[in-house]
């Protein structure tokens, strides 16, 4: 079974008078295009809108595959520009001046002018990579320290935190799986079954060292206002089932995300975006678990120069089994007609 991504916290004593830290979760994951792991990646983006940091110390966040510092990214710089701040949240929004020493911008309404919320910089010096699990649930686990929280206490209001973590293709254990056709080998073209899943604080896909440690003082599940879950996927792919009716479909504005989406393995202008959701059932309440799967076909360009050297091969064999029955068979003439076998057939 696949595993879950875990998001947990750390928390001071004024919890417990009713500052419980509670966040909206945002995620997107960009599946590419392309096959081959050579230089090639599927985006996780992660955003983290927090609704009540006060008692907040510390939010930590697992990941069922292993990933190293050089496959994370902050994404303030990339959000700190009006079209693209505005199609993620889907509404007309604009950019502040940053300040805070380079790590913080407000984010107002383009029309009434209202602050909705504060986007922070997460530093590296803020954040901290860690393993958990053995050899079959080994994952990556990314903690973000007081040192970040601490700033945020500052300003009153929602904040926003997004980080973008780069998945090689196929990675194991990762939200992607494929299965190919067993002669696919002898295709040009390669019809390819793909399921995409995201599990987040599925407890029963909970490491035995992740259950250790949320069984800490002052350490649990963070409360969960809202999941709002994004796939994003080239057009020419078919999406074929999904676990449940998702809440919006899409195909992505023309122009707005060039500045989101780094090199050319993305196009946005020719992506769909699947939206599902789930909120909780009272303001008070919270999220506990999220699932969502959805199966896909895709079509593929096989590897060409297989499929070139198969046709040359049974073309050899074709000219080399004819040659062999051309020169059998323009034997058997001579050996019925042949002068000694008619003359005895006339002395008989």
């Amino acid at each position: 079974m696949r595993g879950s991504v875990t998001i947990w916290h750390d928390t001071s004593s004024i919890d417990a008078d009713g500052y419980a830290p509670r966040v909206e979760v945002h995620v997107n994951i960009w599946r590419n295009n392309h096959r081959s792991a050579d230089g090639h990646f599927d985006l996780f983006d992660i955003g983290f809108r927090f609704k009540e940091v006060r008692a907040l110390k510390s939010l930590s966040m697992s990941l069922p595959f292993v990933v190293d510092a050089t496959q994370i990214e902050d994404l303030f710089d990339r959000m700190h520009d009006q079209s693209t701040i505005s199609a993620i949240f889907n509404e007309t929004l604009t950019p502040g001046s940053i300040e805070d020493e380079n790590r913080c911008f407000a984010v107002t309404h383009t029309e009434n002018k209202k602050t909705q919320f504060y986007v922070w910089r997460c530093t590296d010096e803020s954040r901290r990579l860690s393993t958990a699990g053995g050899k079959d649930d080994r994952g990556t686990i990314i903690t973000i320290d007081d040192r970040f929280f601490k700033r945020l206490q500052s300003r009153v209001g929602d904040h926003y935190l997004r980080l973008r973590i780069k998945m090689p293709i196929g990675l194991p254990n990762g939200f992607v799986s494929t299965s190919d056709p067993k002669d696919s080998v002898f295709l040009s073209t390669i019809s390819t079954n793909e399921i995409v899943e995201f599990r987040l604080n599925e407890r029963r896909n909970f490491s035995t060292e992740i259950r250790d440690r949320l069984e800490g003082k002052n350490c649990g599940l963070i409360d969960i206002s809202a999941v709002h879950y994004f796939l994003i996927r080239d057009m020419s792919v078919e999406m074929t089932q999904s676990h449940a009716g998702f809440r919006k479909m899409r195909r992505l504005e023309p122009g707005m995300w060039t500045n989101y989406l780094p090199g050319a393995d993305f196009n946005p202008d020719e992506m769909i975006i699947y939206h599902w959701a789930s909120f909780a059932d009272k303001p008070s309440g919270k999220v506990d678990s999220f699932n969502a799967l959805a199966t896909f076909r895709a079509f593929y360009t096989g590897k060409l120069w297989i499929y070139a050297l198969v046709i040359i091969m049974l073309g050899a064999m074709g000219s080399a089994l004819q040659a062999s029955i051309v020169a059998w068979l323009s034997k058997l003439p001579c050996q019925i007609g042949s002068p000694d076998r008619l003359g005895a057939t006339r002395s008989s």
